[in-house]
Parts: structure tokens; C-alpha cells; sequence
């Protein structure tokens, strides 16, 4: 082989080394971006920038999320933790709100009716924080669609599926998924970690 044919071959040899080093390192920039909830994947296959990081949905370390609102509502813990935890605003969009706000008079059958003044600043606090489309919680959740139960959110459901129904249904202390705090020691708090979660009668959980 000449020496111009093997000196060629070496340069080739060069250039694709460093090609693929920097493939190597964008495929490493994304994968952080994507792990540090950047960008946030929906079903279309486009990739939108994540909320803000002034909003209250953040991940933490611990496998769980933050919730807690900048914002507190006296009147939403008061009226509506006498019945259930007040669930944070970030875990339905605002037209979930607002449609339960609206038929308070048939809540989950029950009759939840509150008076105007304190219905409309309960309505404008949960829809100032509800769930930003792009939330992990309304993934797979189209616009023309209205969830009511925060238990049937897909990714709701992705994150209990391994949770076996007698710990909870058939639990006496917690009977249903909905019963966040019998189980999320600090879901009164906004904080939802896997850390802090312990099933009445079972324990500590750790999927």
C-alpha cells in the first residue's frame, strides 16, 4: 500500500473518531436535559420547555414530587380538607377545577355547596395553579377532555399500578387511592416523595 493511500486512510480514520466523540457528547447533553425536566415529552412527539421553575411542580431526588403552592387559600384548606385532603391545584388543569367548583351541589354525590364569594375565590386560586398542559399529569390527557378524578390520570395510575389493591381498597385505614394522606405522610404539605410513604398496616413502601 503506498504511503499516500495509508495517509489517507489515517486521516479518514481521524475524522471519524471525531465524529463520533461529538455525536457521543450531544447524545450525553440531551439525555441530561431530558433528566433534568427541561424538556417535557407529549403525544404529538414534539418536546415543549417544562414550567417554570417558580411553579410548585418540581421533582425531587427521592422518586416523588413537590406540589406545595406559593400561594396558600385559607378558604380551599378550610372548606375543602374537612372532607378530604385538599388536593394541590397542580394535579388537574384549570377547566377540571373549574367544572367541580361548578357542580359543588353534586360532588362525588355529595352535596358540597359553598356560598358565591367563597366558590369564586376557591375557583380563582385552584385555576391560577392548576396543571399546565404540559405537566406530566395531564400526559396523554387532550384538550377536549375534562378529568374529574385525580385517580384516573394516567400518570397517576402509571405510578400506583405496582401498589397491590389490598393495601389500599381492601385497607380499612386507607380504602381508596383518593385517601392521599392515609398513606403520603406529608400530602397535607404538597409533598408526595416516596420517602414519606407509609401504608397503614404494611409500612414503609419501596417500589
Amino acid at each position: 500500500m503506498s504511503i499516500n493511500k495509508t495517509g489517507r486512510l489515517l486521516g479518514l480514520a481521524a475524522a471519524l473518531s471525531v465524529s463520533a466523540i461529538i455525536v457521543l457528547a450531544l447524545a450525553s447533553m440531551a439525555r441530561e436535559a431530558y433528566a433534568s425536566g427541561l424538556f417535557s415529552k407529549h403525544e404529538d412527539g414534539e418536546h415543549e420547555k417544562s414550567e417554570s421553575k417558580e411553579r410548585y411542580e418540581k421533582s425531587d431526588r427521592h422518586g416523588g414530587y413537590n406540589l406545595a403552592s406559593a400561594e396558600l387559600s385559607v378558604a380551599y384548606q378550610e372548606e375543602c380538607s374537612a372532607c378530604h385532603v385538599a388536593y394541590p391545584p397542580a394535579l388537574l388543569p384549570a377547566r377540571s377545577w373549574q367544572l367541580t367548583m361548578a357542580t359543588l351541589d353534586n360532588h362525588f354525590g355529595e352535596d358540597a355547596s359553598l356560598d358565591d364569594t367563597t366558590r369564586q375565590e376557591i375557583t380563582d386560586y385552584l385555576t391560577r395553579h392548576a396543571a399546565l398542559k404540559n405537566s406530566r399529569f395531564m400526559l396523554r390527557i387532550s384538550d377536549d377532555r375534562t378529568p374529574q378524578r385525580i385517580t384516573e390520570l394516567p400518570y397517576f395510575v402509571r405510578k400506583h399500578d405496582e401498589v397491590p389493591r389490598r393495601m389500599v381498597n381492601g385497607n380499612p385505614e386507607v380504602n381508596s387511592f383518593s385517601n392521599c394522606d392515609a398513606c403520603h405522610r406529608d400530602a397535607k404539605r404538597g409533598v408526595f416523595n416516596e420517602d414519606t410513604v407509609d401504608i397503614p398496616g404494611f409500612g414503609r413502601w419501596d417500589d
